[in-house]
């Protein structure tokens, strides 16, 4: 529903938006969009069909180069892990506003709220919870997995950035381990929670550019200090990205030994995940300082590349 200038009267949305804006194109290239300007429209909107697409398209643009890995799932599967992606980075973007801790926090209390709401049967008309509340009367969503993952989003609104890689990399484990925990119905093995919280951190590798110029730069404070009386330079982030891959690199080629719990879908889509991090990884060193103007992105045809040798894992 839309206003009509000058006569505050609602005019009804006649038509999807423009091409591309829901669509779930995961093979086309998408830079980092901002889920609060995503969230907004459409008001009060019920159905499940355009929860699904406005999910299928956020997720897209989320996830980015990681985004073909859904390809590799059945459908329903698909749809849960767009509906809970979609979820839980609103609850990160919240976490991630400038302002003030208190407001920040309490963003995440009536998105949990609302959530908690919409799952106990209340008719909430927003797509996230549309979508999420349908996967919850598929199959109920695991409420210790979703209170993990909402106090992930606190710790992340009271401490905007690590302290040091080791806090990094714990932090990443615990969301990745809640994630997981969400879509599987079960807690998942250290070993593959290492891996998750792994592909997290090349994500928010991937961004340093456009972050840090946001002042989120996701890099821990003991490689590059928060109190600094001169601005860190284009060399000083780049040699900052480079010490993160390579303590990421050996954490991804440990990964395997943690997918073997999963099915053989949710493997296929994992060892897709993996092999483009490493590829974003080689991406990043050798991409000089010119990386922080315009994010590392994998093509089409490495995309395509990556998903047929992901097909053959058994």
């Amino acid at each position: 529903m839309v206003e009509t200038e000058g006569s505050g009267e609602p005019e009804t949305r006649e038509r999807h938006p423009a091409e591309g804006e829901w669509r779930a194109d995961p093979l086309g290239r998408s830079l980092h969009s901002r889920l609060d300007q995503e969230i907004r429209a459409p008001a009060e909107d019920y159905d499940e069909e355009r929860a699904t697409e406005l999910c299928a398209g956020l997720c897209r643009g989320l996830l980015g180069d990681f985004a073909p890995a859904l390809l590799l799932l059945a459908a329903p599967e698909r749809r849960r892990v767009q509906a809970l992606v979609a979820y839980v980075h609103t609850l990160f973007d919240f976490a991630r506003q400038h302002g003030v801790e208190g407001e920040r926090l309490a963003q995440i209390n009536r998105w949990e709220f609302t959530l908690e709401r919409a799952l106990s049967g209340e008719k909430v008309g927003q797509p996230i919870f549309v979508a999420m509340a349908r996967e919850n009367a598929i199959r109920p969503w695991p409420e210790a997995a979703l209170a993990a993952i909402t106090a992930s989003a606190r710790r992340r609104a009271m401490r905007p950035r690590p302290a040091t890689p080791r806090e990094a990399e714990i932090e990443s484990e615990r969301l990745a381990r809640a994630a997981a925990a969400a879509l599987l119905g079960r807690e998942p093995a250290q070993e593959l929670a290492a891996f998750g919280g792994a592909l997290l951190r090349v994500h928010a590798l991937q961004n340093l550019g456009p972050e840090s110029g946001r002042n989120r730069c996701p890099l821990p404070e003991s490689d590059l200090p928060t109190d600094f009386e001169v601005p860190p330079t284009p060399g000083d982030l780049l040699a900052a990205a480079q010490r993160e891959c390579q303590r990421l690199r050996p954490r991804l080629l440990k990964a395997p030994r943690g997918l073997v719990e999963l099915t053989a879908r949710y493997r296929r889509a994992a060892v897709f995940s993996l092999l483009a991090a490493l590829k974003l990884l080689i991406l990043i060193e050798d991409g000089g300082t010119e990386l922080l103007a315009v994010p590392p992105r994998m093509g089409i045809l490495a995309r395509l590349g990556l998903l047929a040798r992901a097909r053959w894992v058994r």
